[in-house]
């Protein structure tokens, strides 16, 4: 699956990941959606039994809970592999969905202290979905981007409110532990994503690691930007 880019911005998007993909071997999840998942393999020699086109059938473990389920591979970019779900059946779509609700998504994040980077706070869920919030030298809120796995909405003092798709370069990126600091492609859309907009106003809602003056800013923001 390839996008076009019309325009690029490089922006650091941090990474936990909790969620595998278990068949012959355990692979880590960066991004998992109702539409499907990708994994990363740490074995280039791997790739060769991902080939595009191919299935896969195993276990996912997201938060504890193993479901079964079968994906077909329709990209390879570097280590990572993009992977369609095939038939899933009621039982695992509900699962992802009661997952990746909005609301649950909010209650989820956590604040993860960045001690080099003092006006930068990064909240994070264990299913990749991350909000960083930018401050100028008074502290004031200057920009904030929220990441849905392969999309995001970004707001900025002097541009508002923009979506549009998100995407990992091919590098590996800088690795310390568990924490990932990958570089991501920005791809902005030519008109908000209202759904997302929707999406991303239930979730901060429901995001009380935020301090409360910012959750109230941000919700405005958004609620500014959906269409009447």
């Amino acid at each position: 699956m390839t996008l076009a880019m019309t325009e690029k911005r490089k922006l650091p998007r941090f990474h936990i990941s909790p969620c595998q993909f278990h068949s012959n071997k355990t692979y880590s999840v960066p991004d998992i959606s109702m539409g499907g998942l990708s994994i990363r393999v740490v074995d280039k020699a791997d790739l060769q039994n991902f080939s595009v086109g191919s299935e896969h059938k195993g276990t996912l473990k997201v938060e504890g809970i193993r479901t079964e389920c079968r994906f077909r591979v329709v990209y390879l970019r570097g280590a990572l592999i993009g992977g369609e779900w095939i038939a899933p059946d009621t039982h695992f779509t509900q699962q992802l969905t009661d997952l990746l609700s909005p609301r649950r998504l909010g209650q989820a994040l956590k604040n993860y202290p960045v001690p080099d980077l003092p006006n930068l706070q990064w909240f994070h869920t264990p299913v990749g979905v991350d909000l960083l919030v930018y401050r100028g030298e008074k502290s004031e809120l200057n920009r904030w981007v929220l990441y849905f796995h392969q999309t995001f909405l970004q707001w900025e003092a002097d541009s508002g409110i923009k979506t549009g798709q998100s995407l990992a370069e091919d590098e590996e990126g800088y690795a310390h532990g568990i924490v990932r600091l990958e570089t991501r492609l920005l791809e902005f859309d030519d008109k908000v994503d209202c759904t997302l907009l929707v999406s991303a106003r239930d979730f901060v809602d429901h995001a009380t690691s935020v301090e409360e003056s910012i959750r109230t800013l941000m919700k405005h923001q958004i609620e500014g930007a959906i269409p009447a």
